[in-house]
């Protein structure tokens, strides 16, 4: 299995996995390594690639539906809708799936509680971000954002744009004579870096774009149907 290592100050005892495309036993358009049992691929081979998956225990997945909600994984076994999580609890693993949207992986300088967030537009500008940081408490935290489609292949309308009231990270297109929309290329690590910044939280990684790179990552804009990629997290 083949995972991305990210570049961040976080304490020894916080570990993160991020899961690309390579490693599994799928076949296309879901090859190799589909983690998502949601869209399409058959079961048994998602289980197989689910186990192989190297965590200490069975993730924490949740039902994600592009909302602000954030789950409290230590007091809530159940209801996992959401599309984020915390936990204070050692050993359990925090997890999202994605494919074009934002990962995010958080932690206290103290390596004490740790979160993750799936951040597509919906739930940057829903707040899904803030929700994160306010159940991780009010002290300084740690980001770290992993692969996401770039401004170079996410083209939105002025409907997307409208639901943020900070211009950061959109910028716009050319003219289309045939469309009376506007465009923008919207960028997914502007917009969070600036919200995660106004939290007081420290921010590292970005840039990578899935769209790009069709070898390493699934591209739900590029692909249309594809699988997902996992964001992993927990406290040793």
């Amino acid at each position: 299995m083949a995972s991305l290592e990210p570049d961040w100050p976080a304490p020894v005892n916080i570990k993160v996995l991020f899961s690309d495309r390579r490693g599994g036993c799928s076949h296309a358009p879901y090859a190799s390594l589909n983690l998502g049992s949601h869209v399409g691929d058959d079961a048994a081979l998602v289980t197989r690639n689910r186990a192989s998956i190297d965590v200490p225990g069975e993730p924490y997945w949740l039902e994600q539906t592009h909302t602000d909600i954030c789950v409290n994984a230590d007091s809530d076994a159940t209801d996992r809708l959401g599309d984020a999580s915390i936990t204070r609890e050692q050993g359990k693993v925090l997890a999202i799936m994605v494919a074009d949207c934002l990962p995010i992986m958080f932690t206290s300088p103290g390596g004490d509680i740790v979160g993750i967030a799936h951040a597509g537009w919906r739930g940057l500008a829903e707040g899904v971000l803030s929700s994160t940081v306010m159940a991780l408490g009010s002290r300084s935290m740690l980001a770290w954002m992993g692969p996401a489609i770039g401004p170079c292949h996410y083209t939105v309308g002025e409907n997307v744009r409208a639901c943020f009231s900070s211009g950061t990270g959109f910028a716009k297109g050319p003219e289309n004579a045939n469309s009376a929309e506007s465009k923008f290329s919207m960028d997914l690590y502007a917009i969070a870096n600036e919200q995660l910044q106004r939290l007081d939280v420290e921010v590292f990684g970005g840039g990578l774009c899935t769209y790009c790179d069709s070898s390493r990552f699934f591209s739900y804009r590029r692909d249309g149907v594809t699988g997902r990629m996992g964001g992993f997290i927990w406290m040793d």
